[in-house]
């Protein structure tokens, strides 16, 4: 029976990571003894869907992960509040912008309880599927939070062949004492990520899982690493795959706009769910999440975040393309909260209840297209220009071919995925450069992959706790 108390360990280490001051504390603030923590089939499934908890509230992807992927960017403008992640004007003492560092590690460490502990438990031979499933999900969950802190706190992959640093690689549910490792290679966590997605992909089903990882959605985190990475043949592979034999499709167009309200869609592959009443009372942090700032439609949201005149201005020559119908006016003689500014009406709600309320799309079908035209078209597929036509004409039924260059690749992606979270770190994987300068924002600033503002500092407080933790370059200790 001890050898199931490491998952304590990981219920205290939940407790200490969430209130403590940083990620690695010197003693767990609570403790816990129950030998019966991971003895049931059960217990594993309570602990599978408590690994995903974090990952949706403000704090990671329901605002904080997705401005650091696009207001960071150029598509989307802090019209009023965000402008220190606008204009990249970062301190490690301003911490509250970096707890994604410690709730991602949260959800490693359980992540990592779970794949120690459910080895030892014995399931009936028509329940081994279901033990095997837990395990992948936990493989690829932590594969996903990786490659999320190497997009953070790392330099892209392609900038120096992944030789900067990367995450802090934990693999093991061990005391916080035991886990002061310094900081591995970029390269070296992604090694970790194709690891443990190799591994779960061995064992995931590939039935629909609306919000927990599934066959599908590792295989697309597989080859939307390796467009990172640059491996195109295989972040085609993995994309295709996903594409040709999920069970999936892309929402018909005349759907496309309500299908932002539908949970669980036919396009979803992973997203996060979020609890109506939790939204409500704001328990989960989603009265301030990141799509509520974007909405104006009633006098208690947030209109502080718009999309650029730039990104706007895309849809004037193709004006049957249905995304622009995201470009909502809010008249100053309306029923809104009267700005006269242009909003994104993407994000609707779950059921078009309130902006509350809207699941973090982690990972959708028509992001799949766009990775097998960009991979493809890179190594020459003949269906490359095929996977891009089936997402611009999806929008825009007049466009009867397109071709999948770089540039039409990115145009597509700067449509489909605003709000999504991908736009600063698309431009950063290529060696993107851009220029910001809109009239909502008094910061102008040219950012490529080289500066070291592209990676966020480890905070103070992190640092205080953990001093063996290697700050990035050009922050302070």
């Amino acid at each position: 029976m001890k050898k199931i108390l490491s998952i304590i360990l990981v219920a205290v280490l939940s407790i200490s990571l969430t209130n403590c001051e940083g990620f690695l504390d010197k003693e767990p603030t609570d403790s816990v003894v129950a030998e019966n923590a991971l003895a049931t089939l059960e217990d594993a499934g309570v602990a599978v869907n408590g690994m995903y908890t974090l990952l949706k509230y403000y704090t990671v992807f329901g605002n904080y992960m997705i401005q650091m992927g696009d207001l960071r960017a150029d598509l989307l403008v802090a019209n009023e509040g965000n402008y220190i992640v606008y204009s990249y004007d970062y301190d490690p003492s301003q911490n509250s912008y970096f707890t994604l560092w410690r709730n991602f590690y949260t959800t490693i460490t359980r992540a990592n309880a779970i794949i120690k502990n459910i080895d030892v438990l014995e399931v009936p031979a028509d329940k081994q599927s279901i033990k095997d499933d837990y395990l992948g999900q936990a493989y690829a969950v932590r594969a996903f939070c990786y490659f999320n802190i190497a997009r953070l706190y790392g330099r892209p992959y392609r900038f120096d062949s992944g030789a900067s640093l990367g995450a802090v690689l934990i693999t093991e549910p061990v005391s916080p004492s035991e886990a002061r490792l310094p900081r591995s290679t970029v390269a070296q966590t992604y090694a970790q990520i194709e690891d443990d997605l190799t591994t779960a992909l061995g064992l995931l089903s590939k039935e629909k899982n609306t919000g927990h990882f599934n066959y599908w959605a590792a295989k697309f985190l597989q080859a939307k690493v390796a467009l990172y990475k640059g491996d195109n043949n295989l972040a085609y592979t993995a994309a295709k795959e996903v594409i040709t034999s999920g069970p999936y499709s892309l929402i018909p167009r005349d759907q496309y706009l309500a299908s932002w309200a539908e949970v669980g869609n036919n396009e979803s592959i992973f997203e996060g769910l979020v609890n109506l009443q939790s939204a409500i009372d704001g328990d989960n942090g989603f009265g301030g999440s990141f799509y509520y700032s974007m909405w104006f439609g009633s006098t208690n949201c947030g209109a502080s975040i718009v999309p650029t005149k730039a990104w706007r201005d895309m849809f004037t020559l193709t004006p049957n393309d249905i995304r622009a119908q995201w470009i909502a006016y809010d008249d100053p003689a309306g029923s809104g909260k009267q700005t006269g500014e242009y909003w994104l009406k993407k994000f609707i709600g779950n059921t078009g209840f309130t902006p509350f309320l809207n699941n973090p799309r982690y990972m959708r079908l028509a992001e799949a297209y766009l990775i097998a035209a960009e991979a493809g078209n890179a190594t020459g597929k003949s269906d490359a220009d095929a996977m891009l036509l089936a997402v611009a004409q999806r929008a825009d039924p007049t466009v009867t071919s397109i071709t999948a260059t770089p540039e039409n690749v990115e145009r597509e992606r700067m449509k489909e995925l605003i709000g999504e979270g991908d736009r600063f770190f698309d431009l950063m994987r290529r060696n993107g450069t851009y220029v910001k300068n809109d009239p909502h924002n008094p910061f102008t600033g040219v950012l490529k992959w080289s500066d070291d503002r592209v990676m966020l500092p480890m905070s103070s407080d992190e640092l205080i706790i953990y001093p063996e933790l290697e700050q990035n370059p050009g922050y302070k200790k």
